[in-house]
């Protein structure tokens, strides 16, 4: 008996959470992937947390601990993708498993796919002023990758509401100033929420021990997924 899509989904579910303290999500995405990947137009959004004792000690600035779990869950995320992508492959579809963290356009400093927008569509979270994922459970203090397929997913789940509110503390503790404050909506260009190029630089210029990498001073301030945070402005 031939394995229905739905089928197929569920036991991707299966596989899925089987990892501690994992998120996903189902998403259609042909509209926003780039031409080599048209024929995959449905995302799975996979997303792990970053140790939030860790995050906590990276409010002036990275340290050594921090760029390591940075590289860790990502490294993690990648072997889940992978997992995911040949899973799919032996049931006869297509499937792409897309980095974490690679930057294959250096000029306009972005990667194959925009993992976030898939995130968003997948009911992960939403965009903020900083211009990571915010999750519920955890805030930005995720790191998250996709699988692009050709399954026709069952893709109903919807954006989370944008909890920014009038929170502007990314927008103050950014050492690059490159924050611009706006609050996102999905037909919002990247420029209007960050410099990226500035805050590329500043990593580059103050962080190059960690080869211009990481920062992370917006996910450490940011209230969402921070326990020792008083209050959320929502």
């Amino acid at each position: 008996m031939q394995t229905t899509d739905l089928e197929i989904q569920k036991d991707i579910i299966n596989l899925l959470e089987k990892f501690d303290n994992i998120l996903y999500g189902f998403a259609y995405v042909g509209d926003i992937a780039a031409c080599k990947y048209k024929n995959s137009p449905y995302a799975i959004t996979i997303g792990l947390p970053i140790s939030p004792t860790i995050v906590d000690n990276i409010v002036s600035g990275p340290n050594q601990a921090y760029y390591d779990e940075y590289l860790s869950v990502n490294d993690r995320l990648d072997l889940i993708t992978e997992q995911l992508k040949n899973q799919i492959v032996k049931k006869g579809y297509l499937a792409y498993a897309i980095a974490s963290s690679k930057r294959t356009d250096f000029v306009n400093i972005k990667g194959d796919f925009p993992h976030k927008a898939a995130a968003v569509r997948g009911g992960l979270g939403w965009i903020g002023k900083s211009s990571l994922l915010i999750t519920r459970q955890y805030g930005p203090r995720v790191r998250i990758s996709t699988v692009l397929t050709d399954i026709p997913f069952q893709t109903d789940r919807l954006p989370a509401k944008n909890y920014c509110g009038k929170c502007k503390k990314c927008v103050d503790a950014c050492p690059a100033g490159a924050i611009v404050g706006t609050v996102w909506t999905e037909e919002l260009s990247r420029e209007k929420l960050i410099d990226v190029k500035k805050c590329d630089l500043w990593k580059i210029k103050n962080y190059s021990q960690f080869h211009g990498h990481v920062c992370g001073i917006c996910v450490a301030v940011c209230p969402h997924g921070n326990k020792k945070a008083k209050e959320i402005l929502v």
